[in-house]
């Protein structure tokens, strides 16, 4: 008895899709093809009077016994789709499920990440293009976000926080908003996005995976960057750098130091 309610409670949004299917095939598809079927084979005028006394002529006429052998084909017919709209139904709230799992685990990630500091993986950044010091917007700040964003894509990846300056302290995005067409989270996504596909090209943005935080009051942007399966470079004054996240800290290579570390790389 308890295994029966145990698998009736695990798979309770199956049963009842299948149970609504069922009940829709015997007591509406039977009838409205058999009306569908008068229709088509009716060919003098007729009215939609008509067709109501047809189907509730068909409705009673599906439930005769001669006719269950095709009740039978329909009811089976809607049990299949209410069990495949079940398994799809549960299938969506179980990824919601996962995303909302992971979500709360993220809320609770972040702040124990400012707090222990850059890392190899972690590294924090002030703004997208707010220059606190002279307080103005100045683009330049861009190309400062790009090099952390190529240096994790050219190593193992990481998260870049942007709205937090290197101390820890939580200073928002307020500022980046105000600055872009879209004042909001979704304008500052979508200039990242921008960003990042006219630099590296539009194939690394799916690297990309962006998740909005609230701490103190302030808003502030989790880049969690995988590895990029080609190297990236960023153009800088006319020339073409490769960055590398190593230890704590972005750093330019040279040439010949690019091509040892890709030679190493592929060799992994």
């Amino acid at each position: 008895m308890a295994t029966a309610n145990f698998i009736i409670k695990n798979n309770k949004e199956l049963i009842l899709h299948s149970l609504f299917g069922l009940l829709i095939g015997y007591f509406f598809l039977h009838p409205v093809s058999m009306v569908i079927h008068w229709v088509e084979t009716n060919n003098s005028a007729f009215s939609w009077t008509e067709v109501e006394r047809v189907f509730y002529d068909s409705m009673v006429h599906s439930f005769s016994f001669h006719m269950m052998p095709m009740s039978l084909a329909f009811t089976t017919l809607g049990l299949l789709g209410g069990l495949g709209s079940g398994i799809y139904y549960k299938s969506i709230k179980k990824k919601k499920y996962l995303l909302y799992g992971r979500h709360q685990l993220l809320q609770q990630s972040i702040p124990s990440l400012i707090a222990n500091g850059k890392t190899e993986f972690v590294e924090f950044k002030p703004s997208l293009r707010h220059d606190y010091r002279q307080v103005k917007t100045d683009k330049n700040i861009e190309l400062v976000v790009l090099k952390e964003i190529a240096g994790f894509l050219n190593a193992k990846g990481g998260t870049l926080i942007i709205g937090v300056d290197d101390y820890g302290e939580i200073l928002g995005l307020a500022n980046d908003y105000w600055s872009l067409k879209k004042q909001n989270k979704d304008g500052f996504q979508e200039r990242i996005i921008l960003l990042v596909s006219n630099s590296f090209g539009k194939d690394i943005c799916s690297r990309i995976h962006f998740a909005f935080h609230t701490i103190q009051d302030r808003e502030i942007c989790a880049l969690y960057i995988d590895p990029s399966s080609r190297p990236v470079y960023l153009s800088e004054r006319n020339n073409t750098v490769f960055y590398l996240r190593a230890g704590n800290v972005t750093t330019p290579l040279t040439t010949s130091e690019t091509v040892k570390y890709l030679q190493t790389r592929r060799k992994i």
